[in-house]
């Protein structure tokens, strides 16, 4: 600005003065629509626009919906009802009303059973969003540690015999054990070289 002037919208500041405009428009641009120059995050949108380039990152992509997919029909195969009939995405949001055990029960014992998911609201949820009737599978970060469609049916049965046996402390004790031993398969950090 050449000249600054008071605000035409009759802003003021703390002690009732007027605003100059100025300050209006600097405000504007920060702290309103711009922040500093955070240089790491800068650094990671470089690295991640620059693994998005690549053919790895095609094939990791759709392999991330193949396996949702498959993993998706043998959960609609076991009687679960993913809200959307299935999906094409990375993930899935199952109503588990009909299985009678909350979003939050299922989110408990599952992490007993080292299974990590989160419990979701499903739509027209009868259930606070602290309980919610659902959960939310995803699957990019075992597709990342190298499984594939074939290993979704193990994932499954993991994820279907701990809900089914919610109540039994020590079978998901057991079956803890059982998943990390099928894990010791897709090491979360692959040795380079």
């Amino acid at each position: 600005m050449k000249k600054d002037f008071e605000n035409p919208f009759g802003q003021k500041d703390t002690k009732g003065n007027i605003k100059p405009m100025s300050n209006l428009l600097d405000m504007a641009v920060f702290p309103g629509t711009q922040g500093g120059p955070l240089e790491h995050v800068i650094a990671a949108k470089a690295i991640a626009f620059g693994e998005l380039l690549t053919d790895e990152f095609t094939a990791y992509a759709k392999q991330i919906v193949a396996n949702a997919q498959a993993m998706s029909g043998l959960f609609v195969s076991k009687g679960y009802n993913i809200v959307s009939g299935g999906t094409d995405n990375h993930l899935m949001l199952i109503d588990l009303r009909n299985k009678n055990i909350s979003g939050k029960k299922a989110e408990q014992v599952l992490g007993k059973a080292d299974i990590t998911l989160n419990k979701n609201m499903v739509p027209y949820d009868d259930k606070s969003a602290f309980v919610t009737s659902g959960i939310r599978v995803g699957v990019p970060a075992i597709t990342t540690r190298g499984m594939t469609e074939k290993h979704m049916s193990t994932v499954v049965d993991f994820i279907d015999q701990a809900l089914t046996n919610a109540d039994n402390d020590q079978l998901l004790e057991k079956m803890a054990k059982d998943v990390n031993a099928f894990m010791e398969q897709f090491t979360l950090y692959p040795e380079l070289g």
